[in-house]
């Protein structure tokens, strides 16, 4: 017996996301996710951001049963990058889609949507910004925090955003994206800058007072700077 079409697209959603997940687990085997030390934070960051993913304003007229729709909530998949590292924050995500999506609502295909969707998409493109930051700009401590805080997190989620536009126009999906183009533009652009603004403040208040915490900071480097 055979699977329908929208079985298909589920059962996509789904295998997808654990795929991703368990790469994340093989990668991240010998990083910080072993560390006892930081087992509370992981705990801490997981709790919080499944309640933000939980605290958020729809745009008006979206269609939000739509896995393309844009809603105004903290991502932080580019701040866990920061912290933690590509695999690493690729692993907490997906406990952080069960937790704060799966954990509320049942559905595990919304879970996965929103995994692959507004947390593997934007942390991989956070973490390409954050090695271009790395190999092109100098080793200041003023540079890593605009640069993996601000920067990474304001152009992951605005990427994210194009893309999810781009999408809404190949599926031809009425939504308010393709109702009012520059409305939903100016959206996306709070939205970063929200995303940006809170990722950087938070990056900087770890580097001053728990460095140890932040993956990407040497302090050997940044100090002789």
């Amino acid at each position: 017996m055979g699977f329908s079409s929208p079985q298909k697209v589920t059962m996509a959603w789904i295998l997808s996301a654990c795929a991703i997940f368990l790469l994340g687990v093989y990668q991240s085997r010998h990083g910080v996710l072993l560390q006892p030390r930081l087992r509370n934070l992981f705990l801490s960051c997981i709790v919080l951001l499944a309640v933000a993913w939980n605290i958020r304003a729809h745009l008006p007229n979206s269609n939000i049963d739509n896995f393309i729709d844009l809603s105004f909530h903290f991502f932080g998949a580019s701040l866990l990058v920061a912290l933690f590292g590509f695999w690493s924050a690729i692993t907490l995500l997906f406990i952080v889609a069960l937790v704060g999506v799966f954990g509320l609502s049942g559905d595990l295909v919304e879970a996965s949507r929103h995994y692959i969707v507004v947390s593997v998409t934007p942390a991989i493109l956070a973490y390409g910004v954050i090695q271009a930051v790395h190999r092109f700009l100098p080793k200041h401590l003023f540079v890593l925090i605009l640069g993996n805080g601000y920067l990474a997190a304001f152009m992951s989620t605005f990427i994210t955003g194009v893309m999810i536009y781009l999408l809404q126009l190949l599926f031809d999906i009425n939504s308010f994206g393709s109702n009012d183009p520059l409305g939903w533009f100016l959206g996306l652009l709070i939205l970063s800058f929200m995303e940006g603004s809170l990722s950087g403040m938070l990056l900087a208040i770890l580097l001053v007072y728990r460095p140890q915490w932040v993956s990407t900071y040497q302090e050997d480097v940044y100090m002789s700077a």
